[in-house]
Formats: C-alpha cells, sequence, structure tokens
C-alpha cells in the first residue's frame, strides 16, 4: 500500500487539512506503519502501541471526528507473538506439549514468569535477549544482523506454530511473486488462518459499513502499482477523491470544541488521575475541611497550602476537591485550576479569572463575562469580586482551588496577590497553594495576619512512602519483590519527597520480577531519578531522537500538538540523519519522521507528558531538560527550526539534508503552510503564540516584523502583544519596538474597550506618524501599513494626518483607570511608593506606583471624596468626604479602621476643604471652621499641588501649505496676550504675540479678506489684518458696554455679525483704499434680557442669522424684514451653529450631542441626529468625534479622550482643536458602497437614533451655489466657554 499511502500523503491530506483548519479544528493522520523499517522493534511492544494509539485518537478526538480509514487489500498482516501470556493459559500450553520437549524448552527459553505482575503472567522476551545484533544496524555489524534476523524469523515461525496448530497450503504463483500481496508463511506456504481472519474481517465490515466502502479492482504490473500507467494514476486519483470527500462530509457537522470545556476537562482529567496517588494526608485534608466548614456562615481569609517542590501540594489540593465534591451538597461547585509550570509560558492571571467566573457563572445561572465588560484586567477583577458575591447572595456553595500560584506570568505582577481577594464572603470557599519559599508566599504572608490560614505540608515518612507504593501499584495490578521494594523504599527515604517517589514508582512499575537489583537504575534524588530516566530512554531511541521531542516540548512557549510535534521534529536534519543512519528513507524525495518512533518514546514517557497539548508535567522536569539537552549551540537551533516551522518557511518547499550514503538531497518534509488566518475571522492562534517568542529568542530579529500586531492582540489580547515586545526590548535594545511596545500600552484602555480594527490603526497613526521619519525602518513601515489599510478599508474610517494624541516616550507613562467616577483629589506616598486618588462618587482607589495596578478599592463613603491624606509611617491614609465622615484605612488589607461623622459640613466642594497632617494633630480647614483632630498614628506630610491649562478658544488660518492657530492666553500679572503659532508639522513654534486690553472670549477670521476678529469682554471687538499686523482697527463697545458673546461671518466674507448680551449687530466687511475696514452697524436688533445668552450663531447667505442660546433655543432672524422665527429647540446648551457650503442647509448642536439638519429654502427639518454614549463608559463621555451622511446615518466614531472645542473642514477631512491644545487633522475615506450589515457602534458601549422628515417629490430642492465663493474653511468657530467641568475619571503618571 505505498504507493496508496504516499499519494494520500501528497493530494488528500494537504485538502482535509485546509478544510478542517478553516473549520477551526486540527487535522492528525496517524499511520504507524509510515516510513518504518522493515524490521519491527525488538521489544514486542509494536501491537500494544498500536492499539493504545487507536484508543488515545478516539479519547482525544472531537467526538465524531475522528476517521478511521482502512485500506484494505488481499493481505490480513503481520501476526506478531503476544507480548504477555497469563499464568493459566500458558500452563494450558505447557500441558498440551508434553510430548514435545523441544518445544517446551524453546517456549521457556523465550517466555519468563512474571511474578510482579498480578495476576503472574509469562513475558515475551526481548528478541535481543538471544540474538544479540538483531537491532544493530552499523555497516560493520551487517552480516551479524542479517543473521540473526533470518534466526529470529524462523523462530517466530516456530513460536507461532507451538500456540497454533494451523495447516497451510501451498501457494499456486509461489512465495517470491505475491509474499507483498498475501500472507505467506515463512517456507512460502499459504497462511490459511490469515486468510480465513482477512475474509471474516471483510464481511463485518460490508455487513457495518457498506454505506462507506468503495471497492477498487486493479491489475497490479510487475507485482505493484506504477502512478505512471494511466489506469493506476486514475485508481490513485479515485481512492484520494473518496477520502476528502469522506473527511470533509463527516468534519461539516462539526463546531470547534469550546475552549472552557476543553480546559475544564483538562483539569479535571488531571485532578482525576493525581488525587489517586494522594496517602496518608488525611491529617491535613482534615484540617483543610474543618476550616472551611466553621467559615461557612461568616466572612473569611482564603486557606494557603505550602510547601518546598515536589512536596505534594498539587496533588493534596486535587484530592481535596475529590472529598469536597461527596461532603458538600449536591448543588455545591467545585472549581479546581492547575497552574503548575510545564513549559517556559506561565499561566496569565487574566486567563485564570476569565475560566473560573465563566465556569462559575454557567454553574450558577449568572450572566457570564463579555469580551466588552472583563476585557480589562480591572474589569475583570472587579466582575471576579461581583461574581463571589453573588453566589454567596444565592446561598449557594463554592469552592475554588488555585494551585501553585507562585507559577503565575509576571503579567499585572500576579506574584504580589493584589488580585486574590482576602475577605471572602460566606458560602465562599477559597484554596489556593504556593512554594514556602516563592514571592507568593512572602505576599500572602503580608496580606494575612492570622496564621491560623496557613497549612503546611511537610516531607513523608518511610511508612508513609510504603503505603503510597503499595497503592499506587495495586491500581496498576503490580507488585514488587521483597528486594526491589527495601531498595526503593531505601532511596525514598533520603529525601521524603512524593515527586522523588514517583519517579521511582514510574519506573518500578515496569520492573519484572527477574529484573537484577543492579538493573533498577534508582536515583538517591529527583535530579538523579530523572537522569536515570534519560539514560534509559537514549539507550532505546537513540539521544538524537529523545533530546530532539523533550527539547521541542520545553521551549514550546504553550506547548506542542502532537502533528505540531511530528512536523517539527521531520524539519530536524540531526533528528532525521539518526533515524535514517543507516537505511534510507521510503521515499527519498519525501523525508518525515515515522510516526511509530515518536509513539514508541511517547509509550515511555507517558506518566511525564500532559496528553492533550504535549508539555512536561513537572516544572523540575523542564529544567532537567534544560541541564541534559538543551547546551547553548542546541537550544539555538532547537529555537531556529521552531521559527521557521511557524513562520511556514519549508512549506510546499525542498530542504537540503545530508543522509549517509547520499549526497546532499533536497527533500520535501509535507509540513503544512503557517498563515495568519485561516478564514475569515479565524486567526492562527497557535502561530501568534508560538512565532514571536522563537523569533525573538532565536535571534532572528529581522523576521520579527509587526503585521501580527493587530491580528494578536484581537486573538490573545494587548497584554500579550505588549508582553512580547517587553521581551524584545530587553534581547534586541530596539528604540523603536520600544516605541511601538509604549503606544500599545497608551492605546490599550481604549482597545480594551473599543474592538475595532480600523480604531486600531487610527490610534497607532494618531500616535507614531510624526515618529515615522525619524524611524522609518519599524515605525515608519507600520505607519505605512496602517494608512494602506485605512485607504483599502471597506467601512468608513477616518485617517490621521498627524500626531494627534499622546505621543510614546514622551512624559505620559501610565494611565490609571480603575475609578468609574472622577478623580477629584490624590495624594502619593514615596516611601510606599502608592497612590490614593478620591473620585466624585465616594470611592478610593489605591495603585501601586512599582507595578501600576490597583491594590484596593476603599468602599464606605457615600458622596464624592473632598481630600486624601497618607500617612507613610503607619501604611494608612485618611479620605474626607461630602457625607461629612472622615475615614482611616489600612493600606495593607484594605480595611477601615476608623470613621468619624460630621467632620466638615454636607455638599461641601473640594475647593473648600483641605486637611492638613501636623506632628501630633489632624486639621480640616473648610471655609466657615476649622476643626482639630488628633490622629491615632503621626506622620509627616508632603503635598504637591498639580495644575492644567486649557485651551477654550482658538481659530486656525490657511496660507498655502502652512497652518496658522491663534489661541488666547493670559500672561504674567494680568496681561492679555494673543499668542500667533506657526504650525508646521510635526511641531509648531511661535510666531507673533498680540497685544489685547481685556480678556478675549471669541475669535473670528474672514480667510480671503485675511482679517483677524477678537472679541473681548469689555465688549470692544478688535480687528487684525493679517498682511499688516502692526495695524490695528477697532469696532468700539455699545452704549451698554455689554461684552462680546459670538462672532459670525459669511460665507462669500460681505458680514460680520457680533452678538453682545443684550443685541445682535450686522456690519459690512468692506475696502477702502485697497485697507481692510468694517462699516456699520447695518442692522441691529435688541436680544430681552430675560432672553437666554447667545451660545452659537452662523451667519447665513441672504443676510440671514441663525443662533442658539444656553438654554437650547434656536432662532433664525431675517436683517433685511426684521422678522424672526423660532426652530425647534434644543434640551441643554446650544454648542455650534454652521451653514452648509452652497448655504441651503444648517446644523445645529447642543451640549447633549443632539444634532439637527436644516434645510432653509423652504425652512424644514431634514433629520435629527442623536449619540449617547453608555452609562457604563463615563470616562469618554464629550471626548469623540462622529460622522453624519448628509441622509442622517452615522458613519463613524472616534475617540480623541478630550473635548474637541474647534473643527474646520477641508476638501476631504476636517482640522480641529482639543480642549488639551492638541491639533488634529485627519482624511475623511467613505466608500461609495457601506454595507446593509454594517454598524459604526457594534464594539462601542454607546447608542444613537436618526429622525427624518419623509420628502415628497415636489420636496426637490436644487443647490445653486457660485463655486468661486465656495469657502471650505469658512465653518463658524464661536467659543465653548461653558464646557461642563466633569472631572475626569483617570490618573495619569508621568
Amino acid at each position: 500500500m505505498s504507493s496508496e499511502r504516499k499519494a494520500l500523503l501528497e493530494k488528500a491530506y494537504p485538502e482535509v487539512l485546509s478544510f478542517c483548519r478553516s473549520l477551526g479544528l486540527v487535522f492528525e493522520v496517524v499511520d504507524l506503519r509510515w516510513g518504518i523499517r522493515n524490521v519491527p522493534s525488538g521489544d514486542h511492544e509494536a501491537c500494544e502501541i498500536f492499539l493504545q494509539e487507536i484508543q488515545r485518537s478516539q479519547r482525544m478526538s472531537a467526538g465524531p471526528a475522528f476517521t478511521v480509514s482502512a485500506l484494505l487489500g488481499n493481505r490480513y498482516g503481520h501476526r506478531a507473538l503476544p507480548r504477555h501470556i497469563p499464568e493459566k493459559q500458558f500452563d494450558v500450553f505447557l500441558a498440551k506439549l508434553h510430548k514435545n520437549p523441544e518445544g517446551l524448552k524453546q517456549l521457556n527459553q523465550w517466555f519468563l514468569k512474571d511474578n510482579n505482575a498480578v495476576p503472574p503472567t509469562y513475558v515475551l522476551q526481548p528478541i535481543t535477549a538471544h540474538f544479540p545484533h538483531y537491532s544493530d544496524l552499523r555497516p560493520e555489524s551487517r552480516q551479524q544482523h542479517d543473521s540473526n534476523v533470518l534466526s529470529w524469523r524462523l523462530t517466530e515461525n516456530q513460536l507461532l506454530q507451538l500456540l497454533r496448530s494451523i495447516p497451510h497450503q501451498r501457494v499456486r504463483d509461489g512465495p517470491k511473486r505475491l509474499a507483498k500481496f498475501m500472507d505467506v508463511t515463512a517456507d512460502g506456504l499459504l497462511d490459511t488462518e490469515a486468510q480465513g481472519l482477512l475474509s471474516g474481517l471483510k464481511s463485518r465490515l460490508h455487513a457495518t459499513s457498506q454505506q462507506i466502502l468503495n471497492l477498487h479492482c486493479v491489475e497490479l504490473s510487475k507485482g505493484s502499482i506504477d502512478p505512471k500507467r494511466k489506469e493506476h494514476s486514475q485508481y490513485l486519483d479515485s481512492v484520494c477523491e473518496q477520502f476528502v470527500i469522506r473527511g470533509n462530509t463527516q468534519e461539516e457537522n462539526l463546531d470547534a470544541s469550546d475552549w472552557m470545556v476543553e480546559e475544564v476537562m483538562q483539569h479535571v482529567d488531571m485532578s482525576v488521575k493525581l488525587s489517586k496517588g494522594v496517602h496518608c494526608r488525611e491529617g491535613l485534608l482534615g484540617k483543610l475541611c474543618l476550616a472551611m466548614w466553621e467559615s461557612t456562615n461568616v466572612r473569611h481569609s482564603p486557606l494557603v497550602v505550602h510547601g518546598t517542590a515536589g512536596i505534594g501540594k498539587t496533588s493534596l489540593l486535587c484530592k481535596l476537591a475529590q472529598e469536597m465534591r461527596s461532603v458538600l451538597e449536591s448543588g455545591a461547585v467545585v472549581v479546581i485550576r492547575l497552574l503548575a509550570d510545564r513549559h517556559p509560558q506561565r499561566p496569565n492571571i487574566d486567563h485564570v479569572l476569565r475560566s473560573v467566573c465563566l465556569q462559575v457563572c454557567l454553574a450558577c445561572d449568572l450572566v457570564p463575562p463579555s469580551p466588552l465588560t472583563t476585557n480589562t484586567h480591572l474589569e475583570l477583577l472587579e466582575f471576579f469580586r461581583k461574581v463571589l458575591s453573588d453566589v454567596s447572595q444565592q446561598g449557594n456553595t463554592l469552592l475554588i482551588i488555585l494551585d501553585s500560584l507562585d507559577q503565575l506570568s509576571d503579567q499585572h505582577h500576579a506574584h504580589k496577590l493584589h488580585w486574590l481577594p482576602v475577605d471572602i464572603p460566606p458560602n465562599v470557599h477559597l484554596v489556593v497553594s504556593m512554594d514556602t519559599n516563592s514571592e507568593a508566599f512572602a505576599s500572602m504572608r503580608l496580606k494575612l495576619d492570622s496564621l491560623g490560614s496557613f497549612f503546611e505540608v511537610k516531607r513523608l515518612s518511610r511508612d508513609d512512602g510504603k503505603h503510597i507504593m503499595e497503592s499506587y501499584l495495586r491500581a496498576s495490578q503490580r507488585t514488587l519483590t521483597s528486594e526491589q521494594s527495601d531498595a526503593l523504599l531505601r532511596t525514598f527515604e533520603l529525601t521524603g519527597c512524593p515527586l522523588h517517589l514517583r519517579l521511582m514508582l514510574s519506573a518500578a512499575k515496569r520492573w519484572m520480577s527477574f529484573t537484577t537489583l543492579t538493573e533498577l537504575r534508582l536515583g538517591a534524588s529527583m535530579e538523579e531519578m530523572m537522569s536515570q530516566l534519560f539514560l534509559m530512554l537514549e539507550e532505546k531511541h537513540g539521544k538524537e531522537l529523545v533530546g530532539g521531542a523533550l527539547g521541542y516540548i520545553a521551549l514550546a512557549r504553550e506547548g506542542l500538538l502532537e502533528v505540531e510535534l511530528r512536523d517539527v521534529m521531520s524539519l530536524d536534519d540531526d533528528v532525521i540523519s539518526e533515524v535514517y543512519r543507516y537505511s534510507l528513507p521510503p521515499t527519498p524525495s519525501m523525508i518525515r519522521l515515522p510516526p511509530l518512533l515518536w509513539a514508541r518514546l511517547r509509550w515511555d514517557l507517558e506518566d511525564q507528558l500532559e496528553e492533550r497539548v504535549w508539555m512536561l508535567l513537572f516544572r523540575r522536569l523542564y529544567e532537567a531538560v534544560s541541564a541534559r539537552y538543551l547546551t547553548s549551540e542546541r537550544r539555538g537551533r532547537t529555537l531556529r527550526n521552531l521559527a521557521e516551522y511557524f513562520l511556514g518557511r519549508w512549506s510546499g518547499k525542498l530542504k537540503p539534508v545530508a543522509l549517509p550514503g547520499l549526497s546532499l538531497l533536497l527533500s520535501d518534509r509535507k509540513v503544512p503552510s503557517q498563515p495568519l488566518w485561516f478564514a475569515s475571522g479565524l486567526a492562527n492562534v497557535r502561530k501568534l503564540q508560538e512565532l514571536p517568542y522563537h523569533l525573538l529568542h532565536a535571534g532572528l530579529w529581522d523576521e520579527l516584523q509587526e503585521q501580527w500586531l493587530y491580528c494578536k492582540s484581537r486573538v490573545c489580547g494587548v497584554s500579550s502583544v505588549i508582553q512580547d515586545l517587553d521581551q524584545c526590548s530587553q534581547y534586541m535594545g530596539c528604540t523603536e519596538t520600544g516605541l511601538i511596545r509604549d503606544a500599545l500600552v497608551l492605546i490599550k484602555p481604549s482597545l480594551d474597550f473599543l474592538d475595532d480594527m480600523s480604531l486600531f490603526y487610527t490610534e497607532l497613526l494618531a500616535r507614531l506618524s510624526s515618529l515615522a521619519t525619524a524611524f522609518p525602518t519599524v515605525v515608519g513601515q507600520l505607519c505605512r501599513q496602517c494608512e494602506e489599510w485605512l485607504m483599502s478599508c471597506p467601512e468608513p474610517a477616518l485617517i490621521p494626518k498627524t500626531s494627534f494624541l499622546q505621543q510614546p516616550g514622551g512624559a505620559l507613562q501610565h494611565t490609571l483607570t480603575a475609578l468609574q467616577g472622577g478623580v477629584v483629589c490624590v495624594d502619593i506616598s514615596t516611601g510606599m511608593k502608592l497612590l490614593v486618588a478620591g473620585s466624585d462618587d465616594g470611592v478610593v482607589a489605591v495603585w501601586s506606583l512599582a507595578d501600576k495596578q490597583l491594590i484596593h478599592t476603599l468602599l464606605g463613603h457615600t458622596a464624592a471624596v473632598l481630600s486624601v491624606k497618607v500617612m507613610d509611617s503607619s501604611a494608612h491614609c485618611l479620605s474626607l468626604a461630602a457625607d461629612s465622615s472622615l475615614r482611616k484605612w489600612s493600606l495593607t488589607n484594605g480595611q477601615q479602621l476608623l470613621c468619624i461623622q460630621e467632620v466638615v459640613p454636607a455638599d461641601s466642594t473640594p475647593s473648600s476643604v483641605h486637611l492638613h497632617l501636623s506632628e501630633q494633630l489632624l486639621f480640616v480647614y473648610t471655609r466657615t471652621q476649622t476643626n482639630k483632630i488628633k490622629p491615632n498614628s503621626q506622620n509627616d506630610y508632603r503635598h504637591t499641588k498639580h495644575s492644567s491649562v486649557c485651551f477654550q478658544s482658538a481659530i486656525f488660518l490657511y496660507k498655502n501649505e502652512n497652518r496658522f492657530t491663534i489661541k488666547p492666553q493670559t500672561g504674567e500679572g494680568g496681561q492679555k496676550l494673543l499668542l500667533m503659532i506657526q504650525a508646521l508639522p510635526p511641531a509648531g513654534s511661535l510666531s507673533e504675540r498680540l497685544a489685547v486690553s481685556a480678556e478675549v472670549c471669541c475669535l473670528e477670521i474672514a480667510q480671503h479678506k485675511r482679517m483677524l476678529f477678537c472679541g473681548l469682554t469689555s465688549g470692544t471687538v478688535l480687528i487684525y489684518p493679517l498682511a499688516l499686523p502692526e495695524e490695528t482697527l477697532c469696532i468700539p463697545p455699545p452704549e451698554s458696554l455689554s461684552r462680546v458673546l459670538c462672532l459670525a461671518v459669511s460665507s462669500q466674507e460681505k458680514h460680520l455679525a457680533v452678538a453682545y448680551e443684550d443685541s445682535v449687530c450686522l456690519f459690512e466687511i468692506t475696502t477702502r483704499d485697497s485697507f481692510p475696514t468694517v462699516e456699520g452697524p447695518l442692522q441691529r436688533f435688541p436680544l430681552s434680557l430675560l432672553h437666554a445668552s447667545v451660545s452659537s450663531m452662523a451667519l447665513l447667505p441672504n443676510r440671514k442669522l441663525l443662533y442658539g442660546s444656553s438654554c437650547g433655543e434656536v432662532k433664525l432672524h431675517d436683517f433685511d424684514s426684521g422678522r424672526s422665527s423660532g426652530l425647534e429647540p434644543h434640551h441643554s446648551r446650544v454648542t455650534c451653529v454652521t451653514g452648509s457650503n452652497w448655504g441651503t442647509h444648517a446644523l445645529v448642536g447642543s451640549e447633549d450631542a443632539v444634532q439637527r439638519l436644516w434645510a432653509l429654502n423652504p425652512l424644514a427639518l431634514d433629520h435629527t441626529m442623536e449619540y449617547k454614549v453608555s452609562p457604563a463608559s463615563p470616562e469618554l463621555k464629550q471626548q469623540k468625534k462622529t460622522v453624519w451622511s448628509s441622509v442622517g446615518k452615522l458613519l463613524y466614531v472616534q475617540y480623541v479622550y478630550s473635548p474637541v472645542v474647534r473643527m474646520v473642514t477641508f476638501r476631504n477631512g476636517f482640522v480641529g482643536l482639543s480642549q488639551q491644545g492638541s491639533v488634529i487633522k485627519e482624511v475623511f475615506r467613505c466608500p461609495e458602497d457601506i454595507s446593509p450589515d454594517y454598524n459604526p457602534l457594534r464594539n462601542i458601549k454607546a447608542q444613537y437614533r436618526v429622525t427624518s422628515r419623509e420628502k415628497s417629490r415636489d420636496d426637490k430642492q436644487d443647490s445653486v451655489s457660485d463655486f468661486q465663493d465656495f469657502n471650505p474653511a469658512q465653518f463658524n468657530l464661536n467659543l465653548m466657554s461653558m464646557l461642563r467641568a466633569k472631572p475626569s475619571s483617570t490618573c495619569l503618571i508621568l
């Protein structure tokens, strides 16, 4: 069947692999007969390995996805001698052969009785026991080897005849011709017994699986299949086609198994397996159970199990989980997570908590965590605590067991255990374990005051070891001789370590009763025992094969799937050279590792490997493998092979290999491709997990490109990408990589909230574009990739043209976003490296400045926190709130220590209250009183006050390619200034200062006539001809001396409207002797004193003024007729009024994010567009830009993290200014066809609504305007001085 196997490997398997990948499934071919030598192994284990492989495949595969493909010809196949024969059955054989002394002698020579088996069995001896050169393939031993092979064949045939007496029939055509296709004996006779078994097998298959049988009749060519012959080629194509159809049909109805179910089953299976070996720990288990029972109805601390490495903590917790399932009531939920490190990549605390929360929610009928609500670490911690509280309130019993916390990854500084709650609600139990010498244990001792929560696992005695040994062997249906048992227990007594005992028992269950003490290979320690294990494996399988397999498993970041391990070992030239050292591959053009070789090695490693994804079970085993096999050179070569495999470098290509007896050979290793995406929305997760790690550690830095950044950030999380880039910075020292890492740290809060690819690329550009020129290799390339993707995006997008968000490498280092309310007050403890912040919703948050992690959330205040102070020496802090209470907190465990009521008047504001700590007293100052309080402890006080400047008004002027920004500013001593800044990307420089006589409250510009209008609080309007900046014109204030509220210039720049507190005046903009000037007022209409002040206005064509007020009123006034008409009012302050470029429409917007688009001729409301941010994300309110189409459809939403106070449009984009002073320039791209399923809010916690009027055919209006009057920059730019001053919910670390 070699031709059929080769055809399937080349044609059918790749097609089925591609189909399975598109469904998120792994396709694995198990063909243990492919590629092996003709001579079977001499240990007689092949048959057992074959049967075990079938069982493993059925157990590991996703239900009916397991497919058995059988190519059944006219040969039944080799039937090996049984390796084990029960004692009673063997005695029957001996009885029947009592007249055949030679036969009895031969059986007794090859089968030895093993009294260690229960019941005793006779074991077939290895072939090399009597034919020592049978497995010796060296060229110098070829003659002895061939002789031993022939001798064994004769001996095997004789033993088979002794065990069964079956007549044989001579083959008519001779054995040499048909031996490959029919079963014949060694002497050339037709094996009628094998033919009978074959006929029976075919009959059963026909009866049970007739619908999937495919029959082929092929005439052989010279006794074989010749693919060059037409009929043979058609036959092979038909076999491949039928395999593909059958494989794809079976897989179509399958879904990828849920990761949580897989994970639960993995931990439960391992828990059951490890708990079986727990003995002599009844006393400690009883203490744990008693502690949980006593704390069931009260709040309590978690229980901590600790001990040295290998002492049996994991097995103890597994046994506890099994015992508690039977002790607790039927509705109780037990969740166990085994975090013991089995490979270099340690488990992530976010993944652990998300898995625990999901399991508990599904078991207790709670709402499971969603990606939008638990995507950040802080949200996840909050959700975890809420789940514990909800389960407690339900009255359900919950037991959570987290093993080996010291093996967590360093992400979020998990070893400091800030995430671990120390106050557990009733009915909920939390049991954790850790190494006594670990950082996690030291952190736990600081968190818990009571030693009653700690339980130490101590070493075992000899009697304990004997009891465990007897139980283990009994479960394995084995025993030991007294000498073997005594030797094992003497060795165990040296350490008393359960892991040491387990390693010895794993070897002892293979000892025969006739195994001598010199052959036992016992090590006096765990390290020596592992060395003996490796030595045995090397002697049996070869050092390169053993070292290669264990090295790849040890260095894999997330373990290796079996198909990945076989693929990467097929790419390893050292392994391949050892496998084919003395024999050529079956097909030299296609070289792979024979699957049987790995299956035999896995058979001997079953107690040291985890099955589903191959990982080393113990951290100590990983260390031993690293020390023995992963030398510096070998480690680099192994990492390079892994990197090339996940790059897909050798997929479909020929890889050179040098084999003994052959010159340099190019061969196909038949490894699959490794695309970034298998299908739309289905990423190659294994590549994302493994490739960056192996490229970095293999030194292939040129291959470490950033095209996988978005894919991995969305699939594995932004934290995973940041972790990769952190490692890159450590090893590479690359400035550009560090900048990208810092940019992702800045982007992470928004990516956790906004799950959208265009937003990801937009944010990267908005932070990195100004750095692209200075750093072209990585940053520049990444910016080009972002821009190319946005330009080809099938959905609307805003494309940044400048860096208007915080750039990496600047003062901003981190953003703390734990609080939901706005931050009102902060204080810093330099000694303890803590930051304490109080919010306007009464919450006090404590962060560690060392690791930027939230340590405590202090709840107790019912109103805004007014002031916080840290008391360094006592590790305490004080908080004063508007609920009149002063509270003292412990910064160690987050508990409230003291509460004093009525310290300050209720509803006080932060500006009216101040806390001061002296050496002996605490003073609380208010506007009306001073309270003196003597605290329980004293401490020095140091306070640093921070201030910030916000830009409230600005205007843009375009001159060729240069952009000018004009901003008002107050100088020293109250001097009023205008700063004219010439903005040349990437930074701006001061161009000119213009003095003014009073505070500037609004600005406006006539761009074509190059005139700047400046409204002052004194009522004066200053006019600056920009061509002659030394000249200044002036519109004097009105008689009432009312201050200027708004300015508006018409689109043709012929008129200027000035809004005062009591009136609105219209002026004409003209020129006199080629000098610009302003005449008027031409018209004036008064405003009622009861009328709300004008907040925004636009001067429309035909001398019409559209204006809005601070209370939401909107009116249209005609200066020619003097009539005013009211438009539909808004419910909050009108913040923008602007007319369209052609004068046919006007847009009115208000503070509550409601916009109305009006048709002006005739006057009619076309669209009402409303946008509302979810209350769950108050930190993003007033920090967005929305893009609407002319038909009222929401096209795009972008967050800029600061209120936008000015916007000016140009041909295909806009320029804006944020309140923080950032200049925003973006191009808007909207494809002609937008999918009807497109939802701009699909990943955003917001809502929008559009209300449009129905337009009849008679309502059609023609938009007519002189194109030369079109001014793309002439949008109204009125002052938004009344922006709501809501505090931000973030703390920035600079």
